[in-house]
């Protein structure tokens, strides 16, 4: 009997940030200039990742410059506004759908900004890959949480 992975997720709490991902998953932090991105993939191509910019900049702004990129890359990538949250707060949150080597694709972009940090979630793969994996994706962002906004009353 195989369980949803969804029945396999475990926790990851450091940075100031929590979030559970699939354990069979690999999880991989890096630090970069402008702070630590924790990425998670599965054992294709898609992948999820969680940039935690110190520099606090604004969410639109952050996800804005990623279309900008997916825009320069892919002349077929078409943005779509969505309405979601992250950390229990509204998130500036964008869908950009384009086609690289013939498949279509799709990225998700959401950001929010606490006291400490704006929060980046990225999450891309190919149609095929998403009809599987964009569930998984969704709960993760859905069960970010940032140390700084608990227990505040």
């Amino acid at each position: 009997m195989n369980l949803p992975i969804e029945a396999s997720l475990v926790p990851y709490h450091k940075h100031g940030v929590a979030f559970h991902y699939p354990e069979i998953w690999e999880l991989d932090e890096a630090e970069t200039d402008d702070g630590i991105v924790v990425t998670v993939t599965s054992d294709g191509t898609c992948f999820w990742s969680l940039h935690i910019l110190s520099a606090c900049p604004p969410p639109p702004q952050v996800v804005e410059s990623g279309i900008a990129a997916f825009e320069d890359e892919y002349e077929d990538a078409e943005t779509t506004e969505i309405k979601t949250q992250m950390a229990e707060m509204p998130a500036f949150s964008r869908e950009v759908e384009f086609s690289c080597y013939e498949l279509m694709n799709t990225a998700s972009l959401h950001s929010v900004r606490t006291s400490d940090f704006t929060l980046l979630v990225l999450w891309q793969g190919t149609d095929h890959e998403l009809e599987e994996h964009r569930r998984v994706f969704e709960l993760m962002t859905a069960t970010i949480q940032a140390d700084s906004l608990q227990g505040s009353s």
